[in-house]
Order: structure tokens, then C-alpha cells, then sequence
């Protein structure tokens, strides 16, 4: 197996940037490398053979690798795989875990990497950062703005996100119902994203997280009001709509068992203008 090494694909460079087009007759052959990397799919079908596993990729499909995978991709023969590549160094994967994620997991450990099924709109968006990446110096600074622009998206890490032991399924609908568009949906949306049975769902939740579904995301739904109530003016109805909470009463309440005050107290003590 042939060992890609980061001196040789990019020298002093901080990344290398590139698209291409798998197919049957120029398949991604299976290797390992010494250096990190993300790539998506633009556009196709096929196979990542990963770490001895085999897994689908799709439009949409985003993957983030570490320097310990080794990997291969066998595209479809109809209509091969359109891909999107950054790669960097083990030192800069290293320098924004210390930096950004101190004492957590960062680009997950486990046995297989992170995977993530990117919506269209994010996927248009990273392709406009990657376009903007591949014309700008081959420095730092570029490179840290796309990373944590990417890393922002989908979500980042939280202290909410489960140990590494989790299941993948539990860990990916954790990431998912961070954004507002799936907490307002409440644990219904919650279910829906982790594709298994309610009572499977609270088992799992309760052995890795120590609490229930609802109150998991219901805790991600006032931390989110809590922000609101730091940052501006937004009326309490509304920032209780925003998380998917239609009875005001029951806002309170939930806002009150978690902070120990009322919404009007809570932005009072923290809401400065400067």
C-alpha cells in the first residue's frame, strides 16, 4: 500500500486544493498519508473503502480524514465521482484542536472518520470557500478562515456532543440538531434524525448523554435562547418561536428550571450594550 507524504504533495505549503473526477478507469486507489484532509462529493456515486469498511457516497457527502486512515474510492462506473479535496499538515490539525477544542474530541477518534451528509445550500457554500482557497496564497491564515468557516457549519464540537464510544448515528443527529432549523422541530425532529426507534433512541441517549431526548434537546433550546437574550433586543415570544416553543408558559418554564430565573431577568443581568 503506498503511503502519500505530505513533503512530497505540497513542500512548504500550508494546503493543496484540488477537484477531479473519479471514474472506473481512474479510480482514488486505496492508500494511507501522513497528512489530514476533508474532500465532498459534487456530484456521482460510489464507494469509500475505509479503514476496511465499505461506505456509499453521494451528492453531498463530506468526509473529514486523519493522518491514520487509509482509504480508496471506486466510483460508479455509469457516471464516475466528482470530488473536492483539501488536504494539510498533521501539525495544523494538531495547532487548531489545542487552539479551538481544548480537552474535547476533535476531528473524531474512533475507527472511522467523520462523515456528514452535507445539505445543497452548504454545499454551495463550501464550494464558493474551496474556489476562494484555491486562489489565495498558499499560507495560514487562508487555509484557518476555510477550516473554521467549514467547521462552523456542520456545527463544530459541543459539550453536548457524546463520547467517542457513542454510536455514529447518535453522534451525527447530536451535530445535526444544533442548528435552529432542526432544534425548533423538537425531539420528534431529534427521532427523525437518529433513523431508530424512540425507545432505542432513549436507551442510547440515556446511557451516553445521562438524560432523556426531551430534555437533551430542550437544553439545546435555551442555551440558544440564552445566547438571544446576551446578544440584542429580540422580544421573548420571539426568541421562544425561534426554538420551536409555541406556549410561552412553557418557554418560561423550561428557561426557569434550567437558569434558575425568568427570561426578563436572565437578558437584565446579561445583556450590556457597550
Amino acid at each position: 500500500m503506498e503511503i502519500l507524504l505530505w513533503s512530497k504533495i505540497a513542500g512548504k505549503a500550508a494546503f493543496h486544493a484540488a477537484r477531479d473526477t473519479k471514474t472506473r478507469a481512474k479510480p482514488l486507489r486505496y492508500h494511507g498519508h501522513d497528512f489530514a484532509e476533508l474532500f465532498w462529493v459534487d456530484g456521482g456515486q460510489g464507494m469509500h473503502q475505509i479503514n476496511g469498511a465499505s461506505v456509499a457516497l453521494q451528492p453531498g457527502g463530506l468526509v473529514l480524514m486523519r493522518p491514520s486512515d487509509c482509504h480508496g474510492i471506486d466510483p460508479d462506473a455509469r457516471e464516475g465521482l466528482k470530488l473536492t479535496n483539501i488536504a494539510f499538515s498533521r501539525e495544523t490539525l494538531d495547532d487548531l484542536g489545542a487552539r479551538y477544542f481544548p480537552g474535547r474530541a476533535f476531528w473524531q477518534a474512533g475507527k472511522y472518520p467523520t462523515m456528514h451528509q452535507v445539505e445543497p445550500g452548504q454545499l454551495r457554500r463550501f464550494n464558493r470557500w474551496a474556489d476562494d482557497l484555491s486562489q489565495a496564497p498558499r499560507d495560514r491564515l487562508y487555509l484557518d478562515r476555510f477550516l473554521l468557516n467549514v467547521l462552523t457549519e456542520l456545527g463544530g464540537d459541543t459539550g453536548d456532543a457524546p463520547p467517542e464510544d457513542a454510536p455514529d448515528w447518535l453522534t451525527e443527529a447530536c451535530r445535526a440538531i444544533q442548528k435552529r432549523e432542526n432544534f425548533s422541530g423538537g425531539v420528534e425532529r431529534f427521532l427523525r434524525l437518529c433513523g431508530r426507534s424512540r425507545e432505542h433512541v432513549a436507551r442510547t441517549v440515556r446511557r451516553h448523554l445521562g438524560t432523556t431526548p426531551t430534555d437533551y434537546v430542550n437544553g439545546i433550546r435555551i442555551a440558544y435562547a440564552q445566547r438571544q437574550l446576551e446578544m440584542g433586543d429580540q422580544g421573548i415570544l420571539d426568541i421562544a418561536l425561534d426554538c420551536g416553543i409555541e406556549n410561552l408558559s412553557h418557554f418560561y418554564s423550561l428557561f426557569r428550571a434550567k437558569t434558575g430565573v425568568t427570561p426578563r431577568a436572565y437578558r437584565l443581568s446579561h445583556h450590556r450594550p457597550l
